[in-house]
């Protein structure tokens, strides 16, 4: 009597890439950045259990080691934007040009939130761009349905996606209380599952030599 093994299961085209991989491995990385600095800069402003981790170690240390940890770990959320945005734009240009509009959104949040903490201080030059992130968070939530409506090639369910990012934002204030930290837990997540279903860039014929 023989015994039939099983073979094991192959990942789906696009996870078997390991550039895409790495670019799903970079979004986590921006939400996880996020996580871990939400309980230094919100402590006082976010939900219950954000301020309970800013009284845990290392979260209490690192908030007496500096003199604004408002502004200091506020102002590096900006990583996180900038971790997401890298990691979809390769593949959201493909989304023609509402993809592009909402990777470089995105991506505009690694400078415009280091500016909105800095700013912070009504002495500050451009104290007018203090909460700056959060106009932001809801142009990132409409470039969402721009890009929906571009990647009409693209699965339905990636474009449904697509198209409630501003309630996924909305969820992730919700859960945590704060933003921009808050949302970008939850976009992170959103982007993840976005590069896993998007579909493969089409390999570019070979352009053959004249004679």
């Amino acid at each position: 009597m023989t015994t039939r093994t099983r073979a094991a299961p192959t990942p789906p085209p696009e996870l078997a890439d390991p550039v895409r991989r790495g670019r799903i491995a970079l979004s986590l990385a921006g939400g996880l950045w996020a996580l871990l600095l939400l309980p230094l800069t919100a402590a006082d402003w976010g939900a219950p259990w954000v301020a309970a981790l800013s009284r845990l170690e290392p979260w209490r240390a690192l908030r007496g080691a500096v003199d604004d940890p408002y502004v200091v770990f506020g102002a590096l959320t900006g990583v996180s934007f900038l971790a997401i945005g890298a990691a979809l734009l390769p593949d959201l240009r493909r989304a023609r040009w509402g993809g592009t509009v909402f990777a470089v959104t995105v991506l505009l949040g690694a400078i415009i939130t280091p500016v909105s903490y800095l700013s912070t201080p009504p002495t500050a030059p451009l104290h007018v761009l203090w909460g700056a992130e959060g106009p932001l968070l809801v142009v990132i939530g409409l470039a969402g349905v721009l890009a929906a409506v571009s990647a009409r090639r693209w699965r339905r369910w990636v474009r449904a996606l697509l198209a409630v990012t501003l309630v996924v934002l909305v969820a992730g204030v919700l859960a945590t209380g704060y933003y921009p930290h808050g949302p970008l837990i939850a976009l992170s997540l959103e982007a993840a599952v976005l590069l896993a279903g998007a579909p493969r860039a089409r390999p570019t014929a070979a352009v053959r030599p004249r004679r």
